[in-house]
């Protein structure tokens, strides 16, 4: 049996037993650090340089690193990353040289790479940290949902030339535009965060509300050309434990997923959430709000994706799992290839799992890439052997 990229995502996906081989997903290279300088000094970029080019638009979509990973799914969309119009200016004062984006208050500055020197944006903290500030905000540039973008046309003919097109690499899942908690907290502050869910709850249920919607718009307009799988960031937790307790979650975080999740379910439409940091005592409350698939799986946060294959690997697909903050960048080869191995050995029995690097890849070193690659296409075939 020989499945197209698309079955055997949907067969994952749906919990529709075990595919040909286990599907891969990747979350980029993060091209200031130094796997990308050493991906491009290889020669393997070179190698599998490509693009697959829309017929009637002649627009082109670059997709080089998906075929160097071999990749069955990919987050990428022919309506860009313009879904709602975000503005950056210069910050006040009181945070020198740094930016602001006027929609949801984060701050960032321009900071050099330490290993590699290259400029990158870096977070450092948020502006919108009282109602009034918010408001004014939003009364003078317009609240998140006004920002949706009119000008990007969404067209079932784009979308399917787009899925033909893509068809022989991989399948394709939409973007969500924005992360509501974790923008929600950036915006705030988390010592903000922690007052106002005590002080003032219905400023972060307004904040909450207004992301939900735009996401929901855009889940709408998505399903209506007829994509089928849609994908959205929501970091809940740090390395060891979750960000809220199931109390402040429950209350602040759930209803508003649960609200994108009908969404999605309603126009047919599967949803893949991406958080990094220890999740798990969040994914049974997910789970029961409609969440098809969960990505990232960090290990080095202790997220036990053995444990969470047991206790909802009937209800919910994985994806992700390899440990790019750890044994990816710091173990040799050999044990690249062990992590490999048993992370398809823990959670690929049965279906259900699409492996890929928890996160994006950094400063793994380039003998590991190769060593990641190598033993995912060595362990990934089904009946799994171990």
């Amino acid at each position: 049996m020989s499945l197209s990229k698309r079955e055997r995502v949907f067969k994952a996906l749906e919990l529709d037993g075990e595919p040909d081989v286990v599907p891969i997903n990747y979350f980029g290279f993060e091209q200031t650090g130094r796997s990308f300088q050493a991906y491009k000094e290889s020669g393997e970029m070179d190698n599998y340089r490509s693009y697959v080019e829309d017929k009637v638009s002649n627009i082109k979509y670059y997709i080089t690193e998906q075929r160097f990973w071999n990749v069955d799914l990919y987050a990428m969309d022919p309506f860009g990353e313009n879904k709602i119009k975000i503005r950056y200016e210069k910050a006040p004062p009181e945070y020198p040289n740094c930016r602001l984006n006027r929609m949801d208050g984060r701050l960032y500055r321009t900071e050099k790479n330490v290993n590699t020197g290259l400029d990158y944006s870096w977070y450092v903290g948020g502006h919108f940290k009282t109602p009034e500030i918010m408001h004014e905000y939003w009364s003078r540039y317009g609240k998140p949902t006004e920002l949706i973008n009119k000008r990007v046309k969404y067209s079932s003919q784009t979308w399917e030339r787009f899925v033909e097109a893509l068809a022989p690499y991989f399948y394709p899942m939409a973007n969500l535009p924005i992360n509501p908690s974790e923008v929600l907290i950036g915006g705030i502050t988390f010592s903000r965060f922690a007052y106002y869910i005590r002080k003032n709850p219905s400023f972060i249920h307004e904040i909450m509300d207004e992301y939900t919607k735009v996401n929901i718009e855009i889940i709408k307009r998505l399903a209506e050309v007829g994509v089928d799988i849609v994908m959205f960031g929501d970091d809940l937790g740090y390395k060891d434990n979750g960000f809220f307790s199931l109390k402040v979650f429950r209350e602040f975080i759930l209803p508003y997923h649960k609200k994108m999740y009908n969404a999605c379910k309603k126009r047919g439409v599967l949803v893949v959430l991406h958080s990094c940091g220890k999740c798990d005592q969040y994914l049974p409350d997910l789970v029961d709000a409609g969440l098809n698939c969960i990505q990232s799986l960090e290990a080095t946060a202790g997220v036990d994706l053995p444990g969470l294959k047991e206790s909802l690997g009937d209800r919910l697909c994985f994806m992700g799992g390899l440990d790019s903050s750890g044994v990816l960048t710091f173990g040799t080869p050999k044990d690249v290839e062990e992590n490999v191995r048993n992370t398809i050995k823990s959670a690929g029995k049965g279906g259900g799992f699409v492996v890929g690097p928890s996160h994006d890849i950094l400063n793994m070193p380039w003998e590991n890439i190769l060593a990641m690659r190598a033993a995912i296409e060595k362990y990934r075939k089904y009946p799994l052997k171990f």
